[in-house]
């Protein structure tokens, strides 16, 4: 009796019969797809647990040390013919930005010696995101000079959270994609919910600057309300930049949300707290941004606002680990000020379908939102390791 074994194996045809006992004791398995594995840098931990909670998978087995010889990478478990994502988001309490991608990049050729079906980085942020473009001769633009390497090193997809400039997305090698997702629908629903007495008709939406227009004009839709936006100009050449308010003199706002894609030394997002409360000295000001970094004096800048009631708190997603900057926020005082949003369900939901084959970009994925059920989602737990083989016991 011969084991029939499905395509495209047929060669095992032309082997010597196989009698119904070899088969049982051997238990022979053929693969028949790409087994998904999630590893994770050490930093932002927290984000990558929460990501594969919501998959009910499991985190893959990696070994990272340091030592005289620099960074040291090895992987504990196999990944052949595996459908790899790595989660890779910062945490300045664990290691240092440039750190943080070396080890990335040794992690991803670590992967890709032992022969995955393909690997996906998955960048919550997207590092030196502000160099994207050169403003004198002779600057490197960063981010694209990243994703070159990464790609070099293995990487065959990208996975990102609102990039800086949307034409970074072009700066990704033609041999790879790279997906982009929006925190829209994630920051509206906690701004209801946190808002006091949320009401559209008394809220507006406020752009930092012209460049940021476009993603404040997409948060206002989502929440209906309306918008308006800071300028920067001098008035005669040489005198220092002020921030001027343009809006629509008829409304009289109560609440003002400030919308930026990264609250990084918030000197910008400090001159625009004053300007807007110069123009509406009644309303209670509200800050939020995708990706907190509170660089250098950051929260010293912020904390006086805060004490004053001037700015009514400030929000960020945790694409970036906010250990250090919940440090330095009790350290000045204000830590019952800083709000951090969940996206782990948002980069849970992409992984998903990128491993299903599912598009991102359709729109059943991208009305999603917390308070919403994501029925891909909730099919992950049923995706085990163990539905990519079949087991070779009946005969014909």
């Amino acid at each position: 009796t011969i084991a029939r074994l499905p395509s495209p194996w047929p060669f095992i045809h032309c082997l010597p019969p196989i009698s119904h006992t070899m088969v049982e004791s051997a238990r022979v398995r053929v693969p028949v797809g790409h087994p998904p594995a999630v590893f994770c840098t050490p930093g932002n931990r927290d984000l990558c647990e929460r990501v594969v909670d919501h998959l009910s998978w499991s985190l893959g087995r990696v070994r990272f040390s340091t030592g005289g010889s620099g960074i040291y990478v090895r992987l504990e478990q196999s990944v052949a013919n595996s459908d790899v994502f790595v989660i890779c988001s910062r945490d300045d309490l664990e290691t240092e930005v440039n750190f943080m991608l070396f080890q990335l990049l040794f992690l991803i050729d670590a992967i890709k010696a032992e022969s995955p079906d393909r690997i996906t980085v998955v960048l919550p942020c997207v590092e030196y995101s502000r160099q994207d473009r050169r403003f004198e001769a002779g600057e490197s633009i960063a981010p694209k000079a990243i994703l070159d390497m990464l790609v070099t090193s293995g990487a065959d997809r990208f996975v990102t959270i609102d990039l800086h400039n949307q034409a970074e997305s072009g700066f990704c090698p033609s041999n790879a994609v790279l997906d982009e997702l929006t925190p829209e629908k994630y920051f509206a629903h906690f701004i209801r919910e946190s808002v006091p007495h949320f009401n559209p008709e008394e809220t507006l939406v406020c752009a930092t600057d012209a460049g940021g227009a476009k993603r404040a004009r997409k948060m206002a839709d989502e929440l209906q309300v309306g918008f308006m936006m800071a300028d920067k100009f001098r008035s005669k050449v040489g005198d220092v930049s002020q921030v001027k308010i343009i809006a629509d003199a008829t409304v009289n706002p109560k609440n003002v949300i400030i919308v930026d894609d990264m609250f990084d030394t918030c000197g910008s997002l400090v001159k625009v707290v004053e300007a807007v409360h110069t123009y509406v000295p009644g309303a209670k000001i509200f800050a939020v941004g995708t990706h907190g970094y509170f660089s250098k004096d950051a929260v010293d800048k912020i904390a006086p606002f805060v004490k004053d009631k001037t700015l009514t708190w400030i929000a960020v997603s945790n694409t970036v680990s906010q250990r250090q900057t919940k440090k330095k926020f009790e350290e000045a005082g204000v830590a019952e000020y800083l709000k951090v949003v969940d996206m782990s369900r948002l980069l849970a939901g992409a992984i998903i379908r990128v491993h299903l084959g599912a598009s991102l970009n359709l729109p059943k994925f991208r009305q999603l939102g917390p308070g919403i059920a994501d029925p891909v989602l909730a099919e992950a737990a049923f995706v085990p390791t163990s539905q990519y083989a079949l087991l070779a016991t009946s005969v014909s």
